[in-house]
């Protein structure tokens, strides 16, 4: 009777066989899943990050967009301003303004040219009485509208001209520097 008890109470092969093929392939499942979950992670953190850049550059394509908006409605009375003076002979009063502007953030220079395209104003003392053309694109000087032109992805450049009553008296250039963007 012994060897009765003993091969009810032990599996026989076949069935350790079938035990251990049922660990092996309970195991291979897990494996299979938990490789099929870490790619579709890993996919996802891929279009997430593709997401976030694709988020940030819409924001920043917008904040350069508001800036120079923010210029172009900043022009037109600076201009008034600016051609108040010229024709009063105040350059001295431009001066003034120009400095008070670039105590602000992020304004760099501000300069007025004549008519003949020759700084008669700038922030930068050294450029006054230059040619414009000697230091910047002198296209700026014959424009007949407000422009604002990025000169790369750190620099707005906007040029207006300053009308008199039947004449160009000459062209107003700010150059602004957008502010760095940081995203956490």
């Amino acid at each position: 009777m012994n060897t009765s008890a003993e091969t009810i109470n032990t599996p026989s092969k076949n069935n350790r066989r079938i035990l251990l093929i049922t660990i092996l392939i309970g195991l291979s499942l897990a494996a299979a899943i938990w490789i099929l979950k870490e790619v579709q992670m890993n996919n996802i953190k891929k279009d997430d990050e593709r997401d976030r850049q694709s988020l940030h550059d819409k924001v920043a394509k917008q904040i350069i967009d508001s800036k120079k908006e923010n210029l172009k409605v900043l022009a037109k009375p600076y201009v008034w301003a600016v051609r108040s003076e010229m024709l009063k002979g105040n350059i001295s009063q431009v001066n003034l303004y120009a400095n008070e502007m670039v105590k602000e953030g992020n304004f760099e220079s501000v300069m007025v040219a004549d008519g003949q395209g020759i700084i008669i104003s700038s922030t930068n003392k050294k450029d006054e009485g230059l040619q414009f053309s000697t230091i910047s694109n002198s296209a700026y000087l014959s424009s007949d509208s407000t422009m604002v032109n990025s000169r790369n992805d750190s620099i707005l450049v906007m040029s207006s001209p300053i009308m008199g009553f039947n004449n160009r008296l000459g062209t107003l250039i700010i150059t602004y520097a957008l502010p760095r963007i940081e995203y956490k």
